[in-house]
């Protein structure tokens, strides 16, 4: 019997006492009882009979009862507990769910914990930057529950990661915590593909080591634009508010007029502000960028010879380049390059190849969206169809003239305080442009190679990728806000240095410093020589394989973590 079964029938068997108790109430009801204290005693005859016998009888059945019912309860108790435990851990891990979509951890983790970035001003240029989020759907290969909740509890400094408990000063309290490390364990992925993922890491890290000079200077020119930006916000900041306050007023009005599709707009109100918004594309629109196609069937697309427009097209650009849109300078080179072409097929004999009449006006279009503000969508709403885009009028209403208020906020507060933005964002420039020049970031991969792995540049490449992807976060300066940011490798940040032979001040031997790698520091404990762990750094024994680790300790054993020989080179 189980013990759902005894707590049936010990249920059944006190609502049937209940109401024999009642039902004798009701027969009883009326009569004057007397206390059974005062009543004289049964006499001997009358209770030595079957009615004691029966009294006996109910007992050794209730005895008996009791003593099966006891063992059988007992023994389910633990099967019960358990049941609860689970109930409570799923409603824990929904409760988490339910926290991580509230409070977004997945907009800087990545969709479903994959590892994503974050904004962030980097503090050393004062440069918005996306900072690299680490993963989490392999985070308790990584680290202790103890330690999950202790990141998410007080955060990290100086960096997006911020306190989330109450301890640390944030809005969390310690069960809501719990609930998101519980949640976050239902979402690991299996170890073998934590492992694997090593190989996707040590490829990307590679390509952004390779792409950093392209990726400083798409930063810098983001950074010269901001500046210009700035310098215009004074001009262009009453257009905007302008712009912004006659849409909201028509908005504000919208629903009174006719309005034939019924979607919540007047026919008026959706002409007035579609045009609005072509107004604030013409007013933001940088004069000598616009939009021309070139017909490669056509030799003169416009009024005038294919060949003489996009000539004096690009002298026009190169200069707004230098001027007004910094921005823009890829695309010019790409037109650039494409009217130096003279092979390919010219349909309309123009001199210009068609392929190249075509990347002409795909380059020209992209560098008029890319200059044109994020804020401002240029709409044309139909009077007569409540969804003229697929999304309803009204809605798209709102979100264009919101648009056009936010436009109009950034640039009254940019022209504002045009002084206080302005120097910083020049000072942030130079620091760009001197980060450009001392190139610290870069690792000679092949000197790597040639120092540690006695020339073996697939262990080098290697060994650099899973550098860079597991330990530069914390041992390179400025790695979590992209590349060009970084200083040197294993100069030291969240965590100590690690260039020029320093782990070998802490550790014996290199196998000794592979061990500590498998495992990492425990809080409190002490590791190596001199060291004692504060539980910050993970062991990779669970997302690296031993090969890899061997390579990690050999290479951090070498010292030549940038493998430069001659660092005057880099003007140091």
């Amino acid at each position: 019997m189980s013990s759902n079964a005894v707590i049936l029938v010990a249920v059944v068997l006190a609502v049937g006492y209940l109401a024999f108790l009642g039902v004798s109430a009701l027969r009883t009801r009326g009569k004057e009882e007397i206390p059974p204290n005062l009543k004289p005693p049964i006499p001997d005859d009358e209770l030595e009979t079957r009615r004691l016998e029966r009294a006996q009888q109910a007992a050794v059945v209730l005895s008996a009862f009791l003593a099966l019912a006891l063992p059988l309860y007992f023994l389910g108790e633990t099967d019960r507990q358990e049941s609860f435990v689970d109930q409570f851990h799923e409603e824990s891990v929904e409760r988490g769910a339910e926290l991580v979509q509230e409070f977004g951890c997945f907009n800087c983790h990545g969709p479903n914990g994959v590892g994503g970035a974050a904004p962030f001003v980097e503090k050393r240029t004062g440069v918005n930057v996306s900072w690299v989020a680490p993963s989490l759907d392999d985070i308790f290969y990584r680290y202790t529950r103890e330690e999950i909740n202790f990141w998410i509890t007080y955060g990290r400094g100086n960096t997006p990661m911020p306190p989330w408990g109450v301890a640390g000063g944030g809005p969390m309290t310690e069960q809501q915590v719990e609930d998101i490390v519980n949640y976050l364990e239902t979402i690991q992925i299996p170890q073998s593909e934590a492992v694997a993922r090593a190989n996707d890491v040590v490829r990307a890290e590679l390509a952004k080591l390779e792409g950093a000079d392209a990726a400083l200077e798409e930063i810098i020119r983001r950074q010269r634009q901001l500046i210009v930006d700035l310098e215009a916000a004074p001009t262009l900041a009453p257009i905007a508010a302008d712009l912004a306050k006659r849409a909201e007023k028509v908005l504000a009005t919208a629903g009174e007029g006719l309005d034939t599709d019924g979607d919540g707009l007047s026919d008026v109100a959706e002409r007035e502000i579609s045009d609005i918004t072509r107004e604030a594309e013409r007013a933001f629109a940088i004069p000598g960028l616009e939009p021309i196609t070139f017909d490669p069937e056509a030799p003169a697309s416009t009024d005038r010879p294919d060949r003489e427009v996009a000539e004096e097209l690009l002298a026009t650009l190169e200069e707004l380049v230098a001027t007004r849109a910094p921005l823009i300078a890829p695309n010019v080179e790409a037109i650039r390059e494409a009217l130096a072409q003279t092979e390919g097929e010219d349909s309309d004999l123009d001199t210009i190849p068609d392929e190249a009449e075509q990347q002409i006006t795909s380059q020209l279009t992209a560098a008029v969206q890319a200059m044109r503000p994020s804020e401002i969508q240029v709409i044309d709403l139909d009077p007569r169809n409540p969804a003229t885009s697929g999304e309803p009028d009204e809605d798209v209403a709102h979100r264009v003239v919101g648009g056009l208020s936010t436009l109009s906020l950034n640039l009254t507060i940019q022209a504002e305080n045009l002084e206080k933005l302005l120097g910083p964002a020049e000072e942030g420039l130079q620091r760009l442009l001197t980060a450009q020049k001392e190139r610290r970031w870069e690792i000679d991969i092949q000197g790597v190679a040639d120092q540690v792995f006695d020339g073996d540049l697939a262990k080098a490449e290697r060994a650099v990728g899973i550098f860079q992807g597991y330990c530069a976060r914390c041992h390179t300066s400025g790695y979590s806000a992209g590349i060009p940011f970084a200083q040197e490798p294993g100069a030291g940040g969240f965590g100590p240095a690690l260039w020029e032979g320093r782990v070998r001040k802490q550790f014996a031997s290199v196998e000794d410093l592979g061990d500590f790698l498998v495992t990492g520091p425990r809080a409190n404990k002490p590791y190596g020589f001199n060291g004692v762990g504060t539980g910050r750094m993970p062991g990779f024994g669970k997302t690296l394989s031993m090969e890899d680790l061997e390579l990690l300790a050999q290479y951090l054993w070498g010292g030549h973590l940038d493998g430069i020989v001659n660092h005057a080179e880099r003007g140091e």
